[in-house]
């Protein structure tokens, strides 16, 4: 099977499982991206394992742990902001505690690299259970976000194989260009013009939703070049091979792992 149409069919059925998982149950959304934070942090601890830097199993602990506290919804009432930070604050000063006793030759190199995990991967991926109750039927401003960051990533794909001559970060992402970047954010800007005639379910004005997609755009782009930065220091190409056609959860989901976090400050200080 030719490699464009295994990657065409792993994005279908991704982006399908995904929408399912939005749309029609909370749990399942939960569920599902417990799940890709694992692999996740798999593919995150066994890519820095290969350069000799072995992260403690409580970093899993720990990872797992904050995931559930900001996600899970019946803690959402419970838990205020403040006894937020402190657990998490806990946790990461455990991190010191553990690394130790652990006698490792590079110890706060080990830290490092399980504060940036956990901020990277699973505070992202744990707020995304959170947005859809932001707002009144917040479950299709979610969907919407995945759409224009999947639209983005296409355009910019798209236009920079046809026309793109000027790299964007060439020392970090060789194929990334400037007109791909530049043409995929216009025209996802002119998409979220249109955005409150199709979710009209949404209370957002077509302002709000061109700085939506503005923060998109912009995050989606850093957060792919952040992962590229990443695995080009590791020396590898993917940070997987869950996902054929498309290497692994990292690799699908650099862009939303910034996407979510900038976009639920706006919801919070601004819409």
């Amino acid at each position: 099977m030719k490699p464009l149409l295994i990657r065409t069919l792993t994005g279908i059925l991704l982006i399908t499982v995904v929408t399912v998982s939005i749309l029609f149950s909370g749990k399942i959304l939960f569920n599902l991206f417990l799940l890709f934070t694992c692999i996740a942090l798999f593919e995150y601890r066994s890519l820095l394992s290969g350069r000799s830097i072995n992260l403690s199993f409580f970093f899993y602990i720990a990872a797992l742990f904050i995931y559930f506290i900001i996600s899970y919804t019946e803690l959402r009432n419970i838990i205020t902001k403040e006894m937020l930070l402190l657990l998490i604050l806990s946790l990461f000063l455990l991190l010191f505690a553990i690394e130790m006793f652990r006698k490792q030759e590079n110890p706060f190199t080990n830290i490092a690299y399980s504060v940036v995990g956990i901020i990277w991967i699973v505070i992202p991926f744990a707020l995304i259970n959170r947005i859809p109750f932001m707002l009144s039927e917040g479950k299709y401003l979610l969907l919407s976000l995945f759409i224009l960051v999947w639209i983005y990533d296409t355009l910019a794909y798209c236009i920079g194989s046809l026309i793109g001559k000027h790299r964007l970060i060439e020392r970090i992402s060789p194929k990334k260009s400037w007109e791909g970047a530049i043409g995929a954010t216009i025209l996802t800007m002119a998409i979220a013009f249109f955005m409150p005639k199709i979710f009209t379910v949404l209370s957002l004005t077509v302002i709000q939703w061109i700085v939506l997609a503005f923060i998109v755009v912009v995050a989606a782009t850093i957060g792919d070049l952040v992962e590229s930065l990443y695995k080009r220091q590791l020396l590898v190409k993917d940070s997987g091979f869950i996902l054929p056609g498309h290497g692994g959860i990292l690799d699908r989901f650099d862009s939303i792992l910034f996407v979510i976090p900038l976009v639920t400050l706006y919801l919070t200080f601004i819409v």
